[in-house]
Order: C-alpha cells, then structure tokens, then sequence
C-alpha cells in the first residue's frame, strides 16, 4: 500500500494522502509534517460518515467518491470499503488527472485488501 500511496502523494499539487478506517483511524499515511495525522483522519471520518448519511436519507446509493473545494484546496475522500483513501490537494492540480489517479489507487488498494 505505500507504494499506492506514494504515487499518490508525488502528483504534482497533492499535499498528502492517507487511507483511513470509518472509525477515523490511519491505517496509513502520507502526510506533510503541519497536518496531524490523528486530527486529519477524525475530521475526515466525520466528513465521510456524514455524506453517507445524506446519501442513504436521500435515497442516492452508496457513496463512492466526496470532494470538498474550500479557496485553497480539494479534500476528496473515495470508499474502499471499510474505510476511506483520503486526499488533499491544492487547486492548481489537474483535477480530472488526480480523480483518473484515485480510482486507480482505490482499485489497487482494494485488490491489497483482498489480498490480507
């Protein structure tokens, strides 16, 4: 998985990455030294647990993908299952690219999963 990762977290514009349980839990990370690591995978948990509840009261399927655009950044969050891949990015990246990178890195990480 850190071989997934890193590819991710190399993308020109990506900030970090990390794979995190739906209980808010690192299961791992690459993350830059000012994001805490314990703080990033909570908040995401909170995000993630709350778009699948809007999704289900709205009747709108499972959720495969959240992406949050603040002034700065993209947050994107993307199922794996029992958890989530987490991204953050600034805006100057392509963002087609990174969702093209993404679903292949939650295809591959899926796979690993599997694997375990």
């Amino acid at each position: 998985m850190d071989n997934i990762l890193n590819e991710l977290a190399q993308m020109e514009g990506v900030r970090g990455v990390a794979v995190v349980s739906t209980d808010g839990l690192i299961v791992e990370a690459k993350l830059p030294q000012d994001l805490d690591p314990d703080a990033v995978a909570g908040m995401c948990a909170t995000s993630f647990r709350n778009s699948v509840t809007t999704a289900k009261v709205l009747g709108s399927g499972k959720v495969k993908h959240v992406l949050i655009e603040t002034e700065t950044d993209f947050i994107i969050f993307s199922s794996i299952g029992n958890g989530f891949l987490a991204v953050v990015s600034t805006r100057k990246v392509n963002l087609g690219y990174l969702r093209i990178k993404i679903d292949k890195a939650v295809k591959e990480i899926k796979e690993k999963m599997l694997e375990e």
